[in-house]
């Protein structure tokens, strides 16, 4: 597997997670797609989406999606560890 350099993969995946709407089927395909988008393998974007998941709500991730700028507690330090432990 090919190492994404971590303040991009962040980036993405904080983009990504900002414009979630709609059905989770949908929130976890444009997830990924963006994670994808930034060097992440399938397997690693999914399990990356899977954590972040147990830790948010549906609201919480919506409410990035409505209001520019909100983002949950500690969403940038558990997107990380995520994928620190997802790339192993």
């Amino acid at each position: 597997m090919k190492p994404v350099a971590a303040p991009l993969l962040l980036f993405t995946l904080l983009l990504s997670a900002a414009t979630l709407s709609g059905c989770g089927d949908k929130n976890e395909r444009k997830f990924i797609q963006g994670c994808k988008s930034a060097g992440g393998t399938t397997a690693v974007c999914r399990c990356i989406w899977d954590d972040l998941k147990t830790k948010y709500t549906h609201g919480e991730l919506e409410k990035m999606n409505q209001q520019y700028g909100y983002v949950p507690p500690r969403f940038m330090d558990n997107m990380l560890s995520a994928a620190r432990q997802c790339r192993k």
